[in-house]
């Protein structure tokens, strides 16, 4: 056989396996490359779960809520590797922020970087340095956020036949604690509605619409909440401070905001008050049309005191007396809706405004924007003729 042959075949087989690693390298920036970026999206959203739960005990502490035996940065530690645990993340460093995301020295003054930064579980919190948070300016606040940052390494399906047999994920995630952003004036008006949508039936009592939808299905939806007959389960007035009042108290706590701090989720005992059909509460609760308002939604009630330590126990959280007659009710609390306020039809027939298909004819119309889980919704401040303060917990990175 001539030897210019046997040396086509050999530059062949060259050619042959140079495309074969070449195929396998495709196969695997396919393969693997869309697994990587799933693997990225997870990790992300287990940081972002670890950052909020180390925010939630900085809330839990702004609250005014009694200090872990342990310390608050112990319990910050613990929240976060323990929310990392649980989402199949590592998390080799978190450190703490101002409400800006600014990062903090242990001083409390601004850090030039992690490098320098307070660590979380580091054995004390910031100290308050009295100043102001400027997120503009990037002026440091007090400690009032958690800054993770995650990793996940993940095995590959096709590139370990060319030598990368592993991936690794990184993602950063900063969650804050403080007055939330974005939800308009922070109103609270004492009027609370179940979690889930409701409609009425044709003697007026209130049930829930069919297929069951929770109003977080239908946000940023024009939505007409329609007010059935007073008993639970309905959309019902508050009573901040039952029993007592009136008409005229249920106005002034419209207009002058005065609800008691309520951590979510928590047992609130409430009672409906004064004249529902009073053209006063009418008028008070359109002096918020267009502006984004507050009220609690409740997914439980109880007819006897119930037992507050397992608000978090389902399915009866506590309760042993689910559901009961009347209006005076143990309502649990999971959450607080912002509500953009269109118009409130509560005086006279308002069956073409606020009938549902059920013959409503009083109601609330307008968008829920958002939905708030975590944190202290807390009350006005002034001897309460100011608007209410939402502590919460958020994003910001």
């Amino acid at each position: 056989m001539p030897e210019g042959r046997d040396h086509q075949r050999g530059q062949a087989i060259v050619v042959m396996a140079i495309a074969v690693i070449a195929i396998v390298a495709g196969v695997g920036l396919i393969v693997d490359g869309g697994n990587a970026w799933a693997q990225q999206r997870i990790t992300q959203a287990g940081n972002d779960a670890s950052a909020e739960a180390g925010a939630v005990v900085l809330a839990q502490m702004g609250a005014g809520q009694t200090a872990p035996v342990a310390g608050w940065d112990d319990a910050v530690s613990k929240a976060v590797n323990n929310s990392a645990t649980k989402n199949g993340i590592t998390i080799p460093a978190a450190f703490y922020t101002d409400i800006c995301g600014t990062l903090l020295r242990a001083d409390g003054t601004k850090a030039s970087g992690t490098g320098d930064a307070a660590l979380v579980g580091g054995g004390i919190l910031p100290a308050i340095n009295g100043t102001d948070p400027d997120c503009p300016s990037g002026a440091a606040g007090p400690v009032a956020g958690v800054e993770a940052g995650a990793s996940k390494t993940f095995r590959s399906f096709i590139s370990g036949a060319i030598g990368i047999g592993q991936l690794t994920a990184n993602t950063k995630a900063t969650a804050v604690t403080g007055l939330l952003q974005g939800l308009g004036s922070g109103t609270v008006i004492p009027v609370t509605a179940p979690v889930f949508a409701v409609t009425c039936d044709g003697t007026g009592e209130v049930q829930p619409v069919v297929p069951p939808t929770d109003w977080a299905d239908l946000k940023n939806i024009r939505v007409i909440v329609p007010l059935c007959k007073n008993n639970p389960g309905n959309v019902g007035w508050l009573d901040w401070t039952p029993k007592g009042g009136g008409t005229s108290e249920l106005i002034q706590s419209i207009l002058y905001p005065d609800n008691p701090p309520i951590p979510l989720p928590s047992w609130q005992y409430v009672t409906s008050t004064g004249n529902v059909n009073s053209k006063g509460v009418e008028d008070a609760i359109n002096t918020y049309i267009g502006e984004v308002v507050m009220f609690p939604n409740f997914d439980l009630t109880c007819a006897s005191d119930p037992d507050k330590t397992k608000v978090n126990d389902a399915p009866a959280y506590g309760c042993g007396d689910i559901g009961g007659q009347g209006q005076n009710q143990w309502y649990r609390i999971p959450q607080f809706a912002a509500f953009e306020l269109e118009r409130a039809h509560l005086t006279g027939n308002n069956k073409a405004a606020c009938d549902t298909g059920n013959g409503a004819t009083s109601c609330l119309i307008g968008k829920f924007v958002d939905f708030i889980t975590v944190g202290t919704v807390g009350p006005g401040v002034g001897g309460g003729t100011t608007k209410s303060a939402i502590l919460g917990v958020q994003l910001i990175k």
